[in-house]
């Protein structure tokens, strides 16, 4: 039944799995009759012994353990499988295994359905064995989705016993008081217009995650990690990245300067990547760090892997993978995004503002617009919060804003939108006593 054989495939999850030791969990999922080659099989069995013991999976450790086994094999033969693993494909090849082996035995349980009925075996048990074998085979390839009431309420339990597995603080008052924190499983989006503030937001979301002592993954399409990371600075010491960037730092500013990256280096719980651009490099990534939190800058600039029809197809399809990320690792995410020119100086409220697709709106537990209140909606705030119409103006001219944060969606919550005071010099949302 060659046509239901795939050594291609098993080669290069073996492959895979020697070369990227972050991958080595997906041997739970795999198991000898998912492969047709003897040889592979051995080579499985070997793997799966190593990581039992907890032991590092690599070309000479696989070889000197079939070598004790007396298993012959040349060690090019393993070195082959390594240039020929795809450690991105790696799911979709397992997938691939799985239904080859599932059609091999269904095949071969009708075989001998047909056999034993040539034969003029009895027919009732001809048909409970066949029954039997076919749910065995079924249930074989089943995974255990842990989706029974029982292990609900003990996860569901565990978590309200547990202070530790609570959510992260956003660290910005309003939105932890609406939407509560940041939680397991949840995507928010962060969208506003271009100079807003959208990525100064997630910066000191960023910040507050790793003060409280959590690993954050800084996905950057927008700017180099040096770019954002001077950023990070300028929000820790106020000094501006122009003068970081010409260089200009005074005596007492190198020295802010140096204790900042002696505080975050100690840390060691940012990371900032300007090269990740799809979802599958993404994956590999957050297998690697196991990060506490996942923020994306922004989700327009991320790519496709496939080309679709249009624009919002392709934009849709990554909010929808981004949102499946928090639930197959188990973490938050943060997506920014752009908003649509159309909507203008009007308030941003619903899917509408959402660029390229309103999918993003969708596939988001939490949605935060910022907004640069104009015209009545600025007369309104002004009053809201009791000041001086020129004190704010002349406060714009020198880089402090007035804006809205807009929580327009919580699955868990209200919405409302509350006024901040935005110091763009110093990439800062300040809440106003009002």
């Amino acid at each position: 039944m060659k046509k239901f054989d795939a050594i291609n495939i098993e080669q290069s999850i073996i492959g895979s799995l020697i070369s990227d030791n972050t991958l080595n969990f997906k041997l739970e999922e795999l198991y000898e009759d998912l492969f047709t080659i003897n040889i592979h099989k051995y080579i499985l069995d070997v793997m799966k012994v190593l990581y039992k013991n907890n032991m590092a999976i690599d070309i000479q450790s696989v070889y000197t353990k079939l070598k004790d086994r007396y298993i012959n094999i040349e060690i090019s033969y393993l070195t082959d499988m390594v240039a020929i693993g795809e450690n991105y494909s790696i799911d979709s090849h397992i997938r691939i295994l799985k239904d080859k082996y599932l059609r091999r035995e269904i095949i071969k349980n009708c075989t001998n359905l047909f056999q034993d009925l040539g034969d003029d075996e009895d027919m009732d048990l001809v048909v409970y064995n066949f029954e039997k074998r076919m749910r065995e085979i079924l249930n074989k390839n089943t995974q255990n989705y842990n989706d029974s009431v029982k292990d609900i309420c003990e996860r569901l339990l565990d978590y309200l016993e547990n202070d530790e597995d609570m959510g992260i603080k956003f660290g910005v008052e309003y939105l932890d008081n609406i939407i509560g924190g940041l939680f397991k499983g949840e995507l928010t989006t962060i969208a506003a217009r271009s100079g807003v503030g959208k990525t100064a937001l997630a910066l000191q979301i960023m910040l507050n995650c790793v003060f409280q002592k959590k690993k954050v993954l800084f996905i950057s399409r927008e700017m180099s990690n040096e770019q954002v990371f001077m950023r990070n600075i300028t929000k820790k010491t106020g000094i501006s990245t122009k003068k970081m960037k010409n260089k200009q730092l005074e005596e007492d500013e190198w020295k802010l300067v140096i204790d900042t990256f002696k505080e975050y280096s100690s840390q060691n719980l940012m990371y900032i990547n300007d090269k990740i651009s799809t979802i599958s490099a993404l994956k590999r990534r957050i297998r690697e760090l196991e990060p506490d939190l996942v923020i994306i800058d922004y989700v327009q600039l991320m790519n496709v892997e496939s080309t679709m029809q249009n624009r919002e197809r392709e934009v849709a399809s990554l909010s929808r993978e981004l949102k499946n990320i928090t639930l197959d690792f188990n973490i938050p995410v943060i997506q920014l995004s752009q908003l649509n020119d159309e909507m203008k100086d009007f308030r941003p409220w619903g899917e509408r503002p959402m660029r390229d697709s309103k999918a993003i709106f969708h596939d988001s537990n939490n949605v935060v617009y910022i907004h640069e209140p104009v015209n009545s909606d600025f007369e309104d705030a002004i009053k809201a919060i009791g000041t001086n119409r020129d004190k704010v103006i002349n406060s714009r001219k020198n880089g402090i804003k007035l804006v809205d944060l807009i929580v327009a969606k919580c699955r868990d919550g209200e919405t409302g939108y509350r006024h901040y005071c935005y110091n763009g010099k110093r990439l800062h949302f300040q809440s106003i006593n009002y």
